[in-house]
This record gives structure tokens, C-alpha cells and sequence, in this order.
């Protein structure tokens, strides 16, 4: 049993590692196309439909993107893990005036019409918060992209 288990993993790991994985939608090879074009690095691209957007996720040297794209493979959005040294001062100083207790814990930059923001998830006693910043440190007024 042993024997057979590990021949079918053998078989299909190749398929395991394919470069893109869908959840149920095939992107039009337009959109494909683009997002190889602005990201010739990206590795392991998993696609999923978001109402009339395309969401793509992927790594760039072992940092995770997420790219939403129209139909045409325009990008609309752009987010990318970062550390907390990548934080612009003024978006640290606003977490740091707004919520002085909570811990920092995942980051992400975001870029939106030719804007950049940072949303960040905080942490205190049991208590979760998701927050967007603005570059220059104030609350933006963009929803948190999950």
C-alpha cells in the first residue's frame, strides 16, 4: 500500500508544481499575458474570479503579491508583503499615535491608482484590527483588501 502511495505522489507532483493554478476560471490568455509581462519573476500563480476582475497570487523572491486585473489585463491593484522597515515614518507614526498598544502584525503595500497605501493588521489582547494608512500617515479611506 506504502509502495502504490508513493508512486501516485511520484506521478503527481510534476502536475503539483505547474505555474499557475486555477479555482474554477480560466483567465483570458490576455490577462495571463499581462500579468507575465509585468511580472516575468512570479512564481506558482494561483488565479481566482473576482466578480469582473481576475485576482492573481504569486511570489517574488519568496514575497507574496496579489495582482487584480480587468479583462483587458490592466492592473487595477497591486499588494505585496512587507517588513516593518518598509514602512514610510509617517504611516509608523500614525499606527504609533492611533493605536500605541497594539502590535504590528501582517503588513502589505498597497499601489491604487497610481497611489500607494499600507494596511496593516494590529494586535492586542485577543483583539484584531485591520487598518489602511495613506502614505503621509492618516487613515485611508480604502476598505481592506483580504
Amino acid at each position: 500500500m506504502k509502495k502504490r502511495l508513493f508512486i501516485l505522489l511520484a506521478v503527481a507532483a510534476p502536475a503539483l508544481g505547474c505555474s499557475q493554478k486555477l479555482t474554477g476560471v480560466q483567465p483570458p490568455s490576455l490577462v495571463q499575458n499581462s500579468l507575465q509581462v509585468k511580472y516575468p519573476a512570479a512564481k506558482m500563480v494561483e488565479w481566482e474570479k473576482e466578480g469582473a476582475l481576475y485576482e492573481a497570487e504569486f511570489a517574488i523572491n519568496q514575497i507574496e503579491h496579489t495582482v487584480l486585473l480587468d479583462a483587458t489585463g490592466r492592473v487595477v491593484m497591486h499588494k505585496q508583503e512587507i517588513t516593518s522597515s518598509e514602512l514610510p515614518q509617517e504611516v509608523t507614526l500614525g499606527l504609533q499615535r492611533d493605536f500605541p498598544s497594539h502590535l504590528l502584525d501582517d503588513l502589505e503595500k498597497v499601489e491604487k491608482d497610481g497611489r500607494v497605501y499600507f494596511q496593516v493588521e494590529l494586535e492586542n489582547n485577543n483583539q484584531d484590527l485591520k487598518k489602511v494608512y495613506a502614505s503621509d500617515g492618516s487613515v485611508a479611506n480604502l476598505p481592506f483588501w483580504d
